[in-house]
């Protein structure tokens, strides 16, 4: 089941708002209208899309953008580390927050290490906007960091190119100076470049 909906922030326009297009792997109803609630009181401006089978998760991921993706730990045949699991491989740089009714401290740390920015549990939803902003803001440093780094690596080759092609230029100059210095000398005649190293 797939449900889009659009929510705009109560907060005054002249404040911050952050728009986010969220996918939520939900399969309760109930839950979802929580979390979508904590998420609209706390002035984000939402364009969500519910989930609530692998099938229909495993298609949102591959065809469309998220800016964030809130997934429960368990459903019907399917959990957060399969979840988290797909994320990684279709659309690694989206931040997984894994939002679940009873979750132990080792599967908490195994989410995290397998690349989860955090995980809420649902009694303590109230801890859901902090987290998604600050997931958001990660995610953005990382993305700067990212294009950055490209770049960086961009300017690097450029620069190793022109360097491969002076230096490539020099080095067959001072090879043709050395065949011509050599016919020279099978003719007889004095050389003509002086050849240093």
């Amino acid at each position: 089941m797939s449900c889009q909906l659009k929510e705009e922030s109560k907060m005054d326009k002249a404040e911050a708002k952050i728009a986010l297009n969220v996918l939520s792997l939900e399969d309760s109803i109930l839950d979802f209208e929580i979390i979508l609630e904590h998420l609209t009181s706390a002035g984000f401006s939402i364009n969500i899309t519910r989930v609530a089978k692998e099938s229909e998760f495993t298609s949102s991921i591959r065809n469309n953008k998220y800016d964030i993706i809130l997934a429960d730990f368990n459903l019907h045949g399917f959990d957060g580390f399969a979840a988290l699991k797909l994320c990684n491989e279709i659309c690694p740089n989206t931040p997984f927050i894994c939002i679940s009714g009873s979750i132990g401290e080792e599967i908490a740390i195994d989410l995290m290490k397998q690349g989860a920015v955090d995980y809420i549990l649902k009694d303590r939803l109230a801890r859901l906007p902090s987290a998604v902003k600050r997931a958001l803001d990660e995610s953005k440093e990382k993305e700067i960091r990212r294009k950055a780094e490209e770049a960086l690596q961009k300017k690097m080759d450029e620069l190793q190119r022109f360097y491969d092609l002076t230096i490539g230029r020099e080095l067959k100059m001072i090879e043709l100076k050395k065949e011509i210095n050599e016919l020279l000398k099978q003719m007889g005649k004095e050389e003509k470049y002086k050849i240093v190293g």
